[in-house]
């Protein structure tokens, strides 16, 4: 096959275990821009977090955030943006100051990340990223995803099930362990958004290649020509996969990028 565009997640596929880009994956990266490839992390990421670690290599990259909610063109060009539905967001700002569920909430230009207690970084967080102890004040008109941090006991969530119809909820294990649950519109996914980027770029999906780790990827993997598993990936991810690499603290992105 001809690859004409990458997506590739983020954690625990092209971060490794210190949640940053490798010098091999970062030479990777550069030479499959040179080659003309378009790059595109997927990842559950806001759009300004996802395409921070290619700003900081120079690198201009597409973008399939917020679960695939948000996907832009290099440059920023929006693409299509897929909100929650209208009321969910104060719905679920009002969960997390009732129950102290510990969650990031993502829009087009920031995202809340609502904890307990401030963290130590509060003070020189990015203007694009906003700490907070309560939701109350939050502008959430057009909200695209949720990250919910799961601990046992956490009983608020079943107060998610009257919404169920109308999201799409998927759980994932991040590279350390946690567990997680991302939250967008219901029809909201990877796949959708890998889509919704080869129209945009006007590329044939048999030209694209998936790279990832965790179930959250599947969809992406029915989508694309090629999908890459990475070693440190589920069993049902390896299975989907047309190829598998090596792990995301082995350089596997940039040994699945040289394969091509």
């Amino acid at each position: 096959m001809t690859a004409r565009l990458v997506a590739i997640d983020l954690d625990g596929t092209l971060l490794n275990s210190q949640g940053r880009i490798s010098d091999g994956n970062a030479e990777a990266l550069h030479r499959a821009a040179r080659a003309g490839i378009i790059v595109a992390p997927a990842t559950a990421r806001w759009y300004q977090a996802a395409v921070r670690p290619f700003d900081q290599l120079g690198l201009d990259v597409a973008a399939i955030a917020s679960a695939g909610a948000d996907v832009r063109l290099p440059g920023g060009e929006v693409v299509e943006q897929r909100p929650l539905p209208p009321g969910f967001a104060a719905f679920f700002a009002a969960l997390c100051d009732r129950t102290g569920l510990v969650a990031t909430l993502a829009t087009p230009e920031l995202a809340y990340r609502r904890a307990l207690e401030l963290p130590v970084w509060a003070a020189n967080a990015p203007e694009w990223l906003v700490p907070v102890t309560h939701l109350r004040d939050a502008r959430l008109d057009a909200l695209l995803s949720v990250i919910a941090e799961l601990h046992e006991g956490d009983g608020g969530l079943a107060a998610l099930q009257p919404w169920a119809a109308q999201l799409a909820m998927h759980n994932a294990i991040s590279y350390h362990g946690d567990s997680l649950l991302t939250i967008t519109a219901a029809g909201v996914d990877k796949g959708t958004a890998l889509l919704a980027l080869c129209r945009a770029t006007k590329t044939d999906p048999a030209d694209a290649v998936a790279i990832g780790d965790s179930d959250v990827d599947l969809p992406m993997f029915a989508v694309a020509g090629r999908s890459i598993a990475m070693a440190n990936a589920t069993g049902a991810v390896k299975a989907a996969a047309t190829n598998v690499t090596g792990s995301a603290d082995d350089d596997g992105v940039a040994q699945a990028l040289a394969a091509l």
